[in-house]
């Protein structure tokens, strides 16, 4: 859903089940990318976003109570009938005790959403660099974690090898992202992100591209996934080592 008339219609049906239980306590809907990479500005056109199976909304109220989530929850289903993921529903004053929790999903919400109604709830909010910093520490670490799991796993079979990495691209793909946010660089495509690994990181592209470009579809044909893989790991230990050097 990734075009204005593709997610509006939807959008626009959401936001009048919302006032029926709501009210005047509706203070403001935003739509935000979800799932995938993040841009550098605090909003985006709308036909640029970008979604996938649902379209991700934030609800911001004046104040939320059991009894509206309760008339909520029936209207969970029609929803996603439409392409709506059940919104995420917060109190104003949630929004910016939130940041410092989930530093990596408001700072992609921050910077890359529309307000449909209402004011924007993201005004004058930042993600602090120490909190980023820490959250991509973690997302980075957990990944190395996992692909050195999965590497004893696989028992030495190719294919379960292949499995591994064909799985660990999408999570490579947005830590890196998120890593780039660090050094205030934009990076969105594959390509874009081949470029701030090597650039900013000096991590070497070869042990980087087959996975970045990998989609998931698709089987790796043209490498040798076990040469492959050593030095693969090797690029993401110093990429942690990286992120838990990091400062501004």
């Amino acid at each position: 859903m990734g075009s204005i008339s593709s997610w509006r219609e939807a959008v626009d049906g959401l936001i009048a089940d919302l006032r029926a239980v709501l009210d005047t306590r509706l203070r403001s809907l935003v739509v935000y990318e979800a799932h995938g990479t993040l841009g550098d500005t605090s909003a985006a056109d709308e036909g640029e976003l970008q979604h996938g199976d649902r379209v991700h909304t934030l609800v911001v109220v004046d104040d939320l109570r059991h009894a509206d989530l309760a008339r909520l929850a029936p209207l969970s289903k029609a929803w996603t009938k439409r392409g709506l993921a059940v919104p995420l529903i917060l109190a104003a004053d949630e929004v910016r005790r939130s940041l410092d929790a989930f530093p990596l999903e408001f700072s992609q919400m921050i910077a890359r959403h529309v307000v449909v109604i209402g004011e924007n709830p993201f005004a004058g909010l930042e993600v602090a660099d120490a909190d980023l910093r820490r959250a991509c520490e973690t997302q980075a670490r957990s990944h190395l974690l996992h692909l050195r799991q999965g590497f004893i796993e696989t028992d030495g079979d190719p294919g379960a090898l292949a499995r591994l990495v064909s799985a660990s691209a999408i999570p490579l793909r947005a830590l890196l992202v998120n890593i780039a946010r660090l050094y205030g660089v934009n990076a969105r495509t594959p390509d874009a992100l081949l470029h701030f690994a090597g650039e900013h990181l000096h991590l070497p592209a070869d042990a980087l591209r087959p996975v970045l470009s990998h989609q998931k579809s698709e089987r790796f044909h043209d490498i040798d996934v076990a040469a492959f893989f050593p030095a693969h790991l090797q690029a993401v230990e110093r990429l942690v080592a990286l992120v838990d050097e990091w400062t501004r």
